[in-house]
């Protein structure tokens, strides 16, 4: 979400930047209280376009590229169609041919470089959604010009154009600005080749009839990708109230039940050695009784280190502190090792797979007796794994079958589309647990910023 709330200064700096650099204000000659004046009102008025504009492109990265595929997918359709309207007729001069090709090429080369963007997962700007529509309709309107004005076809593209520009900007006033330019660019070009409009009623009708029905679709388009949009708005704030407060629970867990379970396992450690060889029965209860505090610091120490993964910290920087912590808990011997760099995980995939790290590791508190846990994660290109193996007594042949633990980590695994396989003899060779996720090219995007937010892991 923080990486969302960036995006969405950038569009408006951007708009800010573009408004207030095509504005440049003649010298007054009325005096300086007149320039004065007149400053003052370009100023505001401009400030006010501004300002809408921005609220009309407040686009996140994800929402931004899903538009821009609309966008491009569209523009191939109508370039299809193009084709398919010109090879209907065979009564083109050469001129009329010629200069429609290249209007048709001109665009083919524009979207199959814009289509490259999109597809490498480049960093996109709105400010190119904006000009491919303009693009798209000035080429629409040289081919109505071409083939005869009000006499042509190819109206009919404004449509697909206009319906995709009201999809992409939420602003009524925007795409009715853009709507209005278009039916000026139509009424002109109608008007001054070919020709024209003759003074028949039924000439009159048509033109009518086209652009009447114009506004009402890419109105009701427009409609419907605002609700939509403000939908998803209103989820994702809903997602980053959640969030907020499984930082706050993790930060309160860390500062009280943590706290208390770590200065309890401290007094039954020192009732251990006061009891000393002096009464077995009781050593072995003040023992029972460690191993349960061990596992309950364990498993208070999930939501606490959790909490960083939601502030957008990396993976292996959390499970590093997680292992440390496990570590000292247990004294067992415990390692990360990380191979490869790591993508910019989605939070889901990050949440999952320390999920699934952490209770292996509980398993091999509980069960394994092992003295020595190795955690391993690698990132390549192709895929992301991760590995916990013990050298404990292994895993009995019905393990599946005790509780949910391995059916829960099945889940985490299947939920972020891995795998999760289990490896134990039960011979006393020890166990390993390993979950592997095909990669997306998503995560290695620069539009995910390449990088992770820093975050602060809370101290054990």
């Amino acid at each position: 979400m923080s990486q969302q709330s960036d995006r969405f200064q950038e569009t408006t700096d951007d708009a800010d930047s573009i408004w207030y650099a095509s504005v440049s204000l003649a010298d007054c000659d009325g005096g300086d209280s007149a320039c004065d004046a007149d400053d003052t009102y370009m100023k505001r008025l401009f400030s006010g376009i501004a300002q809408h504009l921005n609220e009309s492109v407040r686009f996140s990265a994800d929402e931004l590229r899903t538009l821009a595929n609309i966008s491009v997918w569209a523009r191939w359709f109508v370039v299809a169609a193009s084709f398919a309207l010109i090879g209907f007729r065979d009564d083109y001069t050469d001129t009329q041919l010629i200069v429609m090709m290249s209007g048709v090429g001109i665009e083919i080369v524009v979207n199959t470089v814009f289509h490259y963007a999109v597809w490498k997962r480049k960093r996109l700007r709105w400010q190119w959604l904006l000009a491919m529509a303009i693009l798209d309709i000035a080429l629409a309107t040289l081919m109505i010009g071409i083939r005869g004005g009000l006499d042509s076809y190819y109206y009919v593209v404004y449509f697909p154009i206009l319906a995709v520009f009201a999809v992409i900007f939420a602003s009524f006033r925007i795409v009715a600005m853009l709507t209005a330019l278009t039916v000026v660019a139509y009424v002109l070009t109608t008007l001054l080749v070919g020709d024209g409009i003759q003074t028949e009623l039924a000439e009159h009708r048509d033109l009518y009839i086209r652009l009447v029905f114009l506004l009402p679709v890419v109105v009701s388009v427009n409609a419907v990708a605002k609700f939509e949009r403000s939908g998803r708005r209103g989820a994702q704030q809903r997602e980053q109230a959640l969030l907020n407060d499984r930082l706050e629970l993790s930060q309160t867990i860390h500062d009280t039940a943590a706290q208390a379970a770590y200065m309890i396992g401290l007094g039954v450690n020192e009732a251990i050695r006061i009891a000393g060889t002096s009464n077995n029965e009781l050593k072995q209860t003040l023992e029972a009784t460690s191993s349960l505090t061990k596992s309950v610091m364990w498993e208070l120490r999930q939501p606490i280190d959790a909490g960083a993964l939601f502030e957008g910290a990396a993976l292996s920087r959390v499970l590093r502190a997680h292992v440390l912590t496990f570590d000292a808990i247990t004294s067992m011997t415990t390692e990360l090792e990380v191979e490869g760099k790591e993508p910019p995980l989605p939070v889901d995939a990050r949440t999952r797979l320390f999920s699934i790290a952490h209770n292996t590791l509980a398993n091999a508190l509980r069960h394994s007796s092992a003295n020595r846990v190795t955690v391993r994660l690698q990132f390549d290109d192709e895929s992301v794994r991760l590995t916990v193996s013990d050298d404990g007594v292994g895993l009995p042949d019905d393990y599946g079958s005790r509780g949910r633990g391995f059916a829960n980590m099945r889940r985490d695994a299947e939920l972020i589309g891995g795998q999760l396989v289990v490896e134990s003899s039960g011979s006393g060779t020890g166990t390993t647990v390993s979950c592997t996720v095909e990669s997306d090219p998503a995560w290695w995007s620069e539009a995910s910023g390449g990088e992770f937010r820093r975050s602060t892991l809370p101290e054990s």
